[in-house]
Formats: C-alpha cells, structure tokens, sequence
C-alpha cells in the first residue's frame, strides 16, 4: 500500500506524555483488578459479570456497496461492506465453489495505540477468523470461480470487536441478497480466574490477557449458527483448562442465542420496508398507466351521427 508522502509518518506506536506522570503511575494489577470488577461483582458499568452491552444494528449504510452494516456493542463500532461477486483474481484452474475474501481494518483513531497504515499480524489474524466464521454460512456452490469481498473496519475499540465484526458481517451478506444457509452470531468472553466475564471491554481484556497470577487467564470468542446449531469458529487466547472452556463455551452458547432475535428482527423489518416500497412503485405504475388511457380516451374524436 502506497504511503502517503505529505504528511510526516510518525512512529508506529506511541505513548501519550500522562503515562509518565505521577498521577498516572502504572498500577498494580490488583489495583487495576478491584476497580474492574466490584467487591460485589459488578463491573464499572454496572453489568453483571455474564451480563452483555446493548447492541445497536443498522442496514444498508453504505450506498456503494452491495450490502452494508453498522453495529455498536457499546463503544465498540465496527463497520461492514459487501460488494458483489466477482472472478476470483490470478486463478488459472476453475473453482467449483466460490470463495470469501475478508479485510479486516482498525482505523487509526480506534484506539489509544497509534496504528500504522499497513496491515499487522493481527488485522491478518482477525481476517482469517472472520472468514472461518462466515465460510460455511455461505451457500458458495451457487458461485462457481467467483469471489465475495467482504470489508471490516473497525472505528472504535472498546472490546469484542472480533465478535461484533462476525455479527456485522452476517448481517452485511444478508443485506447483500447472498444466499446463505443460516444467520451468524459471535459473542466473547474473559476469563480470569473462577470469573468468567461475558463481552469484556478492552480495559478487562487487558486484565485477563495480564492475569498471569490466576491459574485460568485469557479470552474465548465463538460464533455459531443458531439454526443449524454449529460453531464455524472458536478462538481463545491465554491459558485456560478444559473444564472453565467448556463452562466459557456453554456461557457464550446461551449470549449467541440471545442475539438472535435482534437479528432476525433487523432483517424482517428491512423485507417489509422493501415490500412496501415496491407496493407502491406497483400502485404508481398502475395509476400512470391509467391516466394514460384516460389521456388517450379523450384524445379520440367524437364521432357524430349525419342530419337528415
């Protein structure tokens, strides 16, 4: 990707001036952990440590693309265009089915890290989760040798951005007219310690990935496919038993679940909006058409009988 050579490219990661302060000391990670998470179990926001944000979802945002989403989970905003298929770039021998070419994007200012214009490990990382999740939604035999590009971008990072993208990305595809065999939901968890903390922002995903005095530390995201009942993608990061992952999977089965409705609202109210605007593009048509017969009615001469 070319750089843009009129403004000066700083470092890659840079460090604001008030870490350095005195009333910005770095803290213990006890300290960090008892404002956190409450003595009496709730988190700064009030939630409950199995509770998830609210989600906001929104359809057809982008006017050039095929199909479009927006979904906030709280001060996480990621955003996701679908553009329409296409052939598949420097393929010599015919696929027999179509493939998915998923970008994943966090925009500069998503984050306190400055990020660099190029795609890290990580962007490339969530990329490849992202098309794990939505591959096998995709009824792809009906695109032979072609390509779906789906874009992710991610404007603000406050946690379970993987998750939202998945969210965001079924939805776009849906928006999108592409055949799929069921929605996608995705859902993300902390673990830190006994506690597992449903849809964590990025101040208590940096505290379980830090966790290293607890014996179970790190994050789970699935997504699943509520109909059929299968997960397509399942990624955990940190140390974690068996038995706390099966009780984190069990946990985020049941937060997929919950998603559903919100879902399947969204893309019901969107067919009835379209329903109604060809009923009246339907009804316009009919009423011009009979003003024109009327127009041509009165147009024609009066013929009238002979005196005699």
């Amino acid at each position: 990707m070319p750089q843009d050579t009129k403004r000066i490219n700083g470092p890659d990661i840079s460090t604001p001036y008030r870490v350095y302060c005195k009333a910005n000391a770095p803290k213990e990670f006890e300290d960090r952990l008892n404002e956190a998470i409450g003595k009496n179990g709730k988190r700064k926001d009030g939630r409950r440590l199995q509770e998830s944000r609210k989600y906001y979802a929104k359809i057809g945002v982008v006017s050039t693309a095929k199909g479009s989403a927006y979904v906030e989970l709280g001060n996480t905003k990621v955003i996701v265009s679908v553009f329409d298929p296409r052939e598949i770039p420097k393929q010599n021998k015919f696929n027999q089915l179509g493939e998915l070419y998923c970008d994943f994007k966090y925009s500069p200012f998503a984050s306190m890290v400055r990020k660099a214009p190029q795609t890290d490990a990580r962007e490339r990382s969530m990329a490849t989760a992202l098309t794990s999740a939505l591959n096998p939604s995709v009824c792809r035999h009906l695109f032979p040798n072609l390509q779906i590009d789906v874009f992710a971008n991610v404007l603000e990072d406050d946690g379970s951005a993987l998750a939202v993208a998945i969210t965001a990305a079924g939805l776009a595809l849906s928006d999108a007219c592409i055949p799929m065999f069921d929605i996608v939901t995705a859902a993300t968890a902390g673990i830190l310690g006994n506690r597992i903390i449903v849809d964590p922002t990025a101040e208590e995903e940096t505290l379980c990935m830090d966790g290293y005095t607890e014996d179970n530390h790190g994050l789970v995201m699935i997504a699943k496919l509520p109909t059929l009942d299968q997960v397509p993608e399942i990624r955990q990061y940190g140390n974690v038993d068996v038995e706390m992952l099966w009780e984190t999977c069990k946990q985020l089965n049941t937060n997929c679940g919950d998603m559903v409705p919100i879902v399947q609202h969204l893309l019901v109210s969107k067919v009835k909006t379209n329903l109604r605007e060809l009923e009246i593009e339907s009804d316009e048509e009919s009423e011009h058409g009979e003003n024109k017969e009327d127009n041509a009615d009165s147009a024609l001469p009066s013929s009238s009988g002979a005196d005699k």
